[in-house]
């Protein structure tokens, strides 16, 4: 799976190189350092679900697939430099006022208190160096970097701080002059980045000569089943969208040992389909039938919540078990402009020129963002899965066991994500409503 995001920031820029290649350790830390990851995947997994169904307004029916992971971290950065209600409004749509509570009760988030022991950037910190030093057979890397403009001043402070949380570097590009070719070098860093899947992350005319720094965060996963699927026994079956319609999609099909939930409060179903070395899994929740005019979704999507969805997808007291799993081969790509989102849950100042305080990067006042872009792919067949995303800022200056079911058939539309399990962080989130 592949995700891309991109912030875009005016003014006149700089650049953040930041890289991570990841194959997941298991963590064995416990006591306060244990509780403060769980927070920040706790954090992590609210804003995914918020962002998931701000989306879901607007991509009704439609396939989606986006990493919160990826949001978040280049989020974060951008939140590292802004200051007053424009860092406040950042921190409450990441939930990260509630990172500072857990980590030090009767506190007042701030960016200070965010760059503190415990505070929400050191946390990414310990998890982005934890999932660097891990071993597992799957791959996942991700990369942060800052583009800047060549002619213009950020703080020293900024590119320390994004260096020493980030391991993100600075890069100067010539956007006032050379538009057109920085944006190519962007492109190739981000193709590079996600293994060639997201070829064009910023269209033309997505760069010119106003743009100052432009924060990229890109991910790429690939994990194999621990169990994978015979390509000989994948087949042509009907893929409900609806009521009404159906299309022939290829259907994988194997019986073997998996963990599987029925939820009958929700009536629904979690599958869990463990990747090589089982530290990532792809959950699966499907439900029982299609019960509205839609996807069958509807239902499904409004009673989800955070603490929901911890306990839907908490295996641990859920024994293995012999299940037939019918899932069709999917292949999901997501482009996205996430300013309506994020306006629409509360972060505002950080797109009003007027309003924006971004003091913490620069001592230019007219410091705002322009646009954010997210691009993600994903790809599941019967070896496993491939995923990829990119994340994109641009900054301006202003101008239970006993009910399990013996058979598990995803023909019809699902929600799925990826998970760390061992800090139990959401890497991609999604909906298949057509294969």
């Amino acid at each position: 799976m592949l995700l891309g995001y991109f912030w875009y920031i005016s003014g006149q820029g700089t650049s953040l190189h930041q890289r991570r290649s990841y194959q997941s350790q298991l963590f064995s830390r416990k006591g306060l350092g244990h509780l403060m990851m769980c927070s920040l995947s706790a954090a992590n997994a609210s804003f995914c679900l918020d962002f998931f169904k701000e989306l879901s307004k607007v991509k009704r029916s439609e396939n989606i697939v986006f990493s919160p992971l990826s949001i978040s971290v280049s989020l974060s950065m951008v939140q590292l430099g802004a200051r007053g209600n424009t860092a406040e409004e950042m921190e409450k749509v990441l939930h990260i006022h509630e990172v500072l509570s857990t980590a030090s009760p009767g506190t007042k988030g701030t960016t200070g208190k965010c760059e503190e022991a415990g505070g929400a950037h050191s946390q990414f910190q310990e998890l982005l160096s934890a999932l660097s030093k891990s071993g597992s057979a799957c791959s996942l890397s991700i990369a942060n970097r800052l583009f800047g403009e060549v002619t213009f001043q950020f703080l020293q402070q900024y590119l320390d701080s994004t260096r020493a949380l980030y391991q993100a570097e600075l890069e100067a590009v010539n956007f006032f002059k050379a538009a057109e070719k920085s944006r190519k070098k962007m492109n190739s860093w981000v193709k590079k980045q996600t293994g060639g899947k997201i070829k064009d992350m910023f269209p033309p005319g997505s760069i010119n000569s106003t743009t100052t720094l432009a924060l990229v965060n890109a991910i790429h996963f690939k994990g194999q089943w621990a169990i994978q699927f015979k390509e000989k026994n994948t087949r042509k079956m009907p893929f409900r969208l609806n009521k009404r319609e159906h299309k022939n999609v290829l259907m994988m099909h194997r019986t073997g040992q998996y963990k599987l939930a029925r939820r009958q409060e929700e009536q629904m179903t979690v599958l869990e389909l463990p990747y090589t070395g089982k530290e990532f899994s792809m959950f699966i929740l499907l439900p029982e039938d299609i019960c509205d005019e839609s996807t069958g979704l509807e239902q499904l999507e409004s009673a989800v919540t955070y603490e929901k969805l911890t306990e839907w997808t908490n295996m641990e007291n859920t024994y293995l078990q012999e299940i037939t799993i019918y899932l069709p081969q999917f292949r999901l790509e997501g482009s996205y402009e996430l300013r309506p989102v994020l306006q629409a849950l509360g972060m505002r100042d950080a797109f009003d020129v007027k309003h924006a305080d971004f003091s913490g990067l620069s001592r230019d006042p007219e410091l705002c963002l322009s646009e954010a872009i997210h691009k993600s792919f994903l790809e599941v067949n019967e070896e496993g899965t491939e995923a990829a995303a990119a994340t994109g800022w641009f900054v301006v200056v202003g101008s239970c066991s006993s009910s399990i079911p013996y058979e598990f058939r995803a023909d019809h539309p699902f929600l799925f994500l990826i998970k760390h399990n061992p800090s139990k962080n959401i890497l991609f989130f999604g909906r298949c409503c057509s294969p």
